[in-house]
């Protein structure tokens, strides 16, 4: 293997492991630890301030449809984020986060639209498992009713992402 590919996979994973805590800060600090969450997530974007810039299209799309489909299932009613009747800040924090990170630990899902689905699925559901767990929402149906509805969710959100990753590759090698 490449030391470049090795340095790449080596990026990404450190891109992974800074959205968890920035993900950690959110969902476990919340409103006490608002301003940690905003450090964080300005941190990001000032690491991948070049991603960003030139992707940030993209990153806009990803962010305004993400808290669209997080209106969407509150709103059904499967669950209620502690301390709000709607999105609290630090799930607005959160997804600006996400969208940073996305398109630079994740842009290996361009095109990979089965596999974007199938981690959507998987590991949308666990994460706010967790967060109910922490106290961060609190569970207005059943736990059958929020695997299914966030593994949707998220599912779509990953394809929207792998279609996003397809068409900033291809808008950026054409240019």
């Amino acid at each position: 293997m490449q030391s470049s590919t090795l340095w790449s996979i080596g990026y990404r994973i450190v891109l992974i492991l800074g959205f968890d805590l920035v993900w950690l800060s959110a969902v476990v600090g919340r409103q006490d630890y608002l301003w940690l969450t905003a450090i964080l997530v300005a941190l990001v974007y000032a690491v991948n301030f070049k991603m960003v810039w030139s992707r940030r299209a993209e990153i806009l799309y990803l962010i305004t449809f993400g808290l669209l489909c997080e209106w969407l299932v509150v709103e059904l009613g499967v669950l209620q984020f502690s301390g709000t009747s709607g999105l609290p800040s630090w799930l607005v924090l959160l997804w600006l986060g996400f969208g940073a990170l996305a398109f630079t630990a994740m842009d290996w899902l361009a095109g990979r639209y089965t596999l974007a689905w199938l981690l959507g699925i998987v590991f949308g559901p666990l994460t706010y498992v967790a967060g109910i767990r922490f106290g961060a929402a609190e569970l207005t149906s059943t736990y059958p009713l929020l695997v299914v509805a966030y593994g949707f969710k998220w599912g779509v959100i990953m394809h929207f992402l792998a279609f996003l990753s397809s068409r900033a590759r291809f808008k950026y090698e054409m240019a």
